[in-house]
C-alpha cells in the first residue's frame, strides 16, 4: 500500500490538472463540445463529427503535459456512437 498511494495519487492529479485545462479550452476553443465524465484514468466527451479531430488533438495534448514527468505519458482515443464502439 505504501508503494502504491504516491502512483495512484499522482495519476489522480494528473486527470484532475488534465480536466481543468481541457474543460477550459473547451469552452473558450470548441463551445458546445462536452466533457461528460470521468471514469478511473478515461474520460467521455460529446464531440460534433466535423469538430473530432481538433477536440481529440487537444485532449491528447492537455493529458500528455498536464504534469511533467520523466516518463512519457501516452494516451489512447477511441471513439463511437457509445462506449462499446470506443475500443
Amino acid at each position: 500500500m505504501a508503494l502504491n498511494t504516491p502512483i495512484q495519487g499522482t495519476a489522480a492529479d494528473l486527470i484532475k490538472k488534465a480536466m481543468i485545462s481541457i474543460d477550459r479550452r473547451l469552452t473558450e476553443e470548441f463551445p458546445g463540445q462536452l466533457m461528460l465524465l470521468q471514469v478511473h484514468d478515461e474520460l467521455v466527451l460529446e464531440v460534433d463529427e466535423a469538430k473530432l479531430d481538433a477536440v481529440r488533438d487537444m485532449v491528447v495534448h492537455e493529458m500528455t503535459h498536464a504534469i511533467e514527468l520523466a516518463v512519457p505519458l501516452v494516451v489512447d482515443t477511441g471513439v463511437g456512437r457509445h462506449w462499446d464502439e470506443t475500443d
